[in-house]
């Protein structure tokens, strides 16, 4: 039961944003794609000024780490002989390089053994070369952010995230014998980033709260006009509908007294006239003719009072005017008719009258085309909409051609009310009529 609410409530909630979407009109949809794309495209340019930030920032560390190895004096490849040398190495290093943000040095020979560090406990210890190292003996300045998880960051995990600058220092003959790689704390390059994106995103909040704003008023002015022509629209069709309704009322109690009455008289008239006659008298015999085309004048009348009489019948309530329907249909016709409404409440005149006369337009057709035995009227009222369908099981007809005229002005109604009128075949035989209007509009009494 709980599903079952959720999927209703979802369906309404997909069926107000659709009603919404096309009510806001071409330029509210144009101004709702307009902020969706300034988001994303604000979202994207986000991401990558900070991601450009980082790799600038990257960059000039990079740079300046490479400025500050090239000064260094030449790195002693001979042992005994280059102890001087090493010594003046080591100095330059400690002054030049080591201190602030430069945790550690490191220099890599071509087998991955560190000739030189100022960690003094891993210089002779071989590693696997990283990647970056392997370009930097290609002679390519390489940087990568470290998560210490290598054996040759075995002393530097107490560092966190590490910055690794691979400079390929090169010897008499400009070859690379060794690589330079410096090791820098992380933690300076992620808060300068952190302060940029900061800035960015507000920059970016705001911007798009000022477009955000400035779109919203639109739409709401939008909106506010849409609903303001609706409901003018609304006025119109009703006040259409009760002066329609007066006028069918007149012309009943014209129709009934002021013709039907006088013929009444007119055929007793003639039938007492005729009573006076010999049978085999001309005028008797013309005067029968006079009296059955008053009957057949009669009977016509009589119709299409009963038909004006029904339609007035929706107001008593749409359930009584089916069901009358029903039983007329039946009564004048061999079909079988099934009536079923499952309706909470009562819907205001306007829908009833629609309801009322597409019913009676569907049945018709049933009756005129479709050589059924059975129809079937359900009436339904769902979360969102009231549903008219009339099933036949006789011809199937498609609605490209089988929309008549009498079909035609009702689907205009209906689409008036921002509802609409279908028509199909159906695959076992037959034809299924449907009606439906929004239960947004339905006021009832």
């Amino acid at each position: 039961m709980a599903g079952k609410l959720s999927t209703q409530r979802i369906q309404q909630s997909v069926k107000s944003l659709r009603t919404d979407w096309v009510e806001i009109g071409g330029l509210g949809r144009l101004a709702i794609i307009g902020v969706i794309l300034a988001f994303v495209v604000t979202l994207a340019l986000g991401f990558s000024i900070t991601r450009a930030a980082r790799g600038h920032l990257l960059d000039a560390r990079a740079a300046m780490v490479t400025v500050a190895v090239e000064d260094l004096p030449p790195f002693p490849t001979e042992g005994e002989s280059s102890r001087a040398e090493y010594a003046a190495f080591d100095v330059a290093v400690r002054v030049s390089v080591l201190g602030g943000e430069t945790v550690r040095v490191k220099v890599f020979a071509p087998d991955g053994t560190i000739v030189y560090s100022d960690a003094t406990e891993l210089i002779g210890q071989q590693f696997e070369l990283s990647v970056h190292a392997v370009g930097a003996f290609t002679g390519d300045t390489g940087t990568h952010i470290s998560d210490l998880s290598d054996p040759a960051h075995a002393f530097d995990r107490g560092h966190g995230e590490l910055i690794e600058f691979y400079v390929p220092m090169r010897d008499a003959t400009g070859e690379v014998a060794t690589v330079f790689e410096v090791e820098q704390d992380a933690s300076g390059l992620n808060d300068a980033l952190g302060l940029i994106a900061r800035n960015v995103w507000i920059s970016i909040a705001v911007g798009l709260s000022a477009i955000g704003l400035v779109m919203a008023v639109g739409i709401a002015a939008r909106t506010r006009e849409v609903n303001r022509r609706r409901r003018q629209a609304e006025e119109l069709l009703e006040s259409s509908f009760s002066a329609q309704e007066a006028e069918r009322r007149r012309i009943v109690g014209a129709l009934h007294d002021d013709i039907g009455q006088p013929m009444y008289r007119l055929l007793y008239g003639i039938e007492g006239s005729r009573a006076k006659l010999d049978p085999s008298d001309p005028i008797a015999v013309e005067l029968d003719h006079l009296a059955d085309v008053v009957r057949d004048m009669d009977g016509t009348l009589r119709n299409e009072l009963r038909l004006l009489h029904f339609e007035l019948a929706a107001d008593a309530g749409l359930a009584t005017a089916l069901e009358e329907l029903a039983d007329l249909t039946r009564l004048e016709t061999d079909l079988e008719v099934d009536l079923s409404i499952d309706l909470d409440h009562e819907p205001g005149p306007v829908y009833r009258t629609e309801f009322y006369r597409a019913a009676r337009e569907a049945i018709t057709n049933v009756r005129k085309h479709a050589d059924a035995t059975r129809v079937i009227v359900r009436f339904t009222g769902g979360i969102d909409r009231l549903t008219l369908e009339v099933i036949d099981d006789g011809i199937s007809f498609q609605s490209a051609t089988y929309f008549g005229l009498g079909l035609s002005t009702t689907r205009r109604r209906f689409r008036a009310l921002d509802g609409d009128v279908m028509l199909e075949g159906r695959g076992s035989g037959g034809t299924r009529f449907l009606a439906w209007l929004p239960r947004r509009e339905e006021v009832p009494e």
